[in-house]
């Protein structure tokens, strides 16, 4: 079991590092900034949303819908859409009186969906993290919530109407926006 679990942070972890822009990468972008928004203060252009879903010891939140331009200029890294960013903010709380993994938790983000107004779905591309890096690969404390922006590539002057996470058992839950 224990093999299991590390073996799957690794891979996590490889996955994650494989999605990091390579420093050329890095050099292209930023020698290209026009249209950047910068993702660590972004102002909502759209109502506030109160989706929320308490279960298993894990609590997720809707906190705000963003309408950014085609690149975003996060606190890590600087992210390019094909159009534009359509980027949904979550706060995860871990609401049991234990340590636990984000890994341990009933969804997956990485699976999210947005629909907009019109029912047209757009996969999840990436996400911002708005905490230390070094949590990580570290348990969530009792009670504590982290942040996270999920970025959507989307056609410029979509409204969001729903964003579906994925449970364990591949179950969309649908938030309304």
């Amino acid at each position: 079991m224990n093999k299991f679990k590390y073996l799957s942070i690794a891979a996590l972890l490889i996955i994650i590092s494989a999605c990091s822009p390579s420093q050329q990468t890095k050099l292209e972008l930023s020698s290209s900034q026009a249209n950047t928004v910068d993702a660590t203060n972004l102002e909502p252009v759209s109502k506030a949303v109160n989706g929320k879903v308490n279960q298993k010891g894990w609590e997720v939140s809707v906190t705000g819908v963003k309408y950014a331009g085609q690149k975003i200029q996060g606190k890590y890294s600087t992210y390019e859409a094909a159009e534009v960013w359509t980027v949904i903010s979550l706060t995860v709380k871990n609401t049991s009186a234990k340590r636990q993994r984000e890994d341990d938790s009933w969804f997956f983000l990485v699976s999210s969906k947005l629909v907009d107004s019109k029912g047209n779905k757009y996969d999840f591309k990436d996400r911002e993290i708005k905490y230390d890096t070094d949590l990580l690969s570290k348990p969530f404390s009792p009670n504590e919530a982290r942040s996270v922006d999920l970025l959507f590539d989307t056609p410029k002057g979509i409204k969001a109407d729903k964003l579906l996470i994925e449970d364990k058992n591949f179950k969309s839950i649908p938030f309304k926006l």
